[in-house]
């Protein structure tokens, strides 16, 4: 082999080796959360206080479900696909999420139209979703209330306080914690004879 014809094939090694590279790349943190949330159904009746920036107060009835939407935007230029949610959580026994449903949201609408996202309460997750470059996911979490006698008339509990992604991009999995303040749960202890259905979907 000429000297020549050795450089060639070293450089032919070279770019196929960069482009490997590039092809399994990690996307790392690709969402961020926006402020807006959705949450229901709610009552006064069911002991339910005021909703805002730092969370929703409500109130724990037996096998009272309640649903939570928050929207997360893909800031990169890759789709992403979005496998589900989950992650850590704190008292189960009075409060557990046990379904995430994911949704590619629709693009933002013009003028002072407000977009519902916040779908009926299921117990089982949603099928994953990819994300264009840009858009945003509506991600769902559907709770289910009990041993409510358990709380003490003056406790309250702080759930929801973030949500982990599990992702695809770049033909590798991922995971991200995606964190809203409004869509933590403060959780007190609701009337024992609510006036109202409670098992309502949302």
């Amino acid at each position: 082999m000429t000297r020549r014809a050795a450089v060639g094939l070293a450089l032919v090694v070279i770019v196929v080796g960069s482009g490997c590279g590039r092809s399994t790349e990690t996307v790392n943190a690709p969402f961020v959360a926006t402020p807006s949330t959705e949450g229901g159904p709610g009552s006064g009746l069911w002991g339910d206080g005021s909703s805002g920036p730092t969370g929703m107060q409500l109130g724990c009835i037996e096998g009272r479900r309640f649903a939570v939407l928050v929207t997360a935007h893909n800031r990169t230029k890759r789709t992403i696909t979005v496998l589900g949610g989950g992650g850590p959580q704190r008292f189960t026994d009075v409060i557990e999420r046990v379904a995430v449903q994911v949704r590619l949201a629709p693009p933002p609408p013009q003028g002072d139209l407000v977009q519902p996202g916040l779908r009926p309460w299921i117990s089982w997750n949603s099928p994953p979703v990819a994300i264009p470059a840009g858009r945003d996911v509506w991600v769902q979490s559907n709770f289910l209330m009990r041993n409510c006698g358990s709380l003490r008339q003056k406790e309250a509990l702080t759930v929801n306080r973030s949500i982990t992604l599990t992702y695809r991009a770049a033909g590798s999995n991922g995971t991200q914690a995606v964190s809203v303040a409004g869509a933590r749960l403060v959780l007190h202890r609701g009337p024992p004879h609510p006036s109202l259905p409670i098992n309502q979907a949302g």
